[in-house]
C-alpha cells in the first residue's frame, strides 16, 4: 500500500512540476525558463547556508542596483532622475508637467505603491505591472526609453520601488 501512495505522490509532484514548467515556458520563453532551471539547479545543489548567503548577495546587489537606477540620471534624456519627483522614494507634491502637452499629473509617493499594483491605468487603457508604470515615468517625465521589461535594469529598479512598500499592506488596482 505504501508503495502505491509513493508511486502517486511522485506522479502528482512530477505532473505538478511539468505543468508549472509549460506555464513558465509560456510566459518567458524556452531560453529564459532553461536559464532558470540551471540557476535553480546551481542553487539548490548547496547547503543551506550556503543557499541562504547567496541568495542574500543577490538579492542585495540587485536591490542596491536598483537604487543607483533611482539616483541616474542617464535613464533620460532632461536630466531628471526618479528621485528628483520622489526624494527618498516619497514625492515633492504638486504636480509634473507631461511634456509636449498642456497636461500636468499629480506627483504620488513611491512608498506604498508597488502593493497597489498591477493595477488598471487610463492613459494605458489596461492593466500595467510596477515596471510598466516605471517605463511610463522614464519615458513621460524624464524624456527616456523604456526599458526592456526582462532586463536587469527593469528587475532592479522594480525591485528597488517594491522595497519601498515594505511594511504597506498589499491593496492591488487601489487608486490610493
Amino acid at each position: 500500500m505504501r508503495t502505491k501512495v509513493k508511486i502517486l505522490v511522485v506522479f502528482v509532484v512530477a505532473a505538478f512540476v511539468l505543468t508549472a514548467c509549460s506555464m513558465m515556458a509560456g510566459m518567458m520563453g524556452m531560453g529564459d525558463l532553461m536559464t532558470s532551471m540551471e540557476n535553480m539547479d546551481a542553487v539548490m545543489s548547496m547547503n543551506m547556508q550556503q543557499r541562504k548567503q547567496h541568495m542574500m548577495k543577490k538579492q542585495q546587489a540587485m536591490l542596491d542596483y536598483g537604487k543607483t537606477l533611482f539616483h541616474d540620471s542617464k535613464l533620460g534624456r532632461n536630466g531628471q532622475n526618479c528621485n528628483s519627483c520622489h526624494p527618498g522614494g516619497a514625492t515633492t507634491g504638486g504636480e509634473a508637467q507631461v511634456p509636449m502637452t498642456r497636461m500636468k499629473m499629480p506627483i504620488p509617493t513611491l512608498i506604498g505603491a508597488s502593493a497597489r499594483f498591477p493595477k488598471f491605468k487610463v492613459p494605458n487603457d489596461r492593466v500595467i505591472t510596477l515596471a510598466q508604470m516605471d517605463n511610463n515615468c522614464i519615458k513621460m517625465f524624464m524624456g527616456g526609453e523604456a526599458l526592456p521589461l526582462k532586463s536587469r535594469e527593469s528587475v532592479a529598479l522594480a525591485m528597488y520601488v517594491t522595497s519601498l512598500s515594505n511594511e504597506n499592506e498589499v491593496a492591488v488596482g487601489s487608486g490610493k
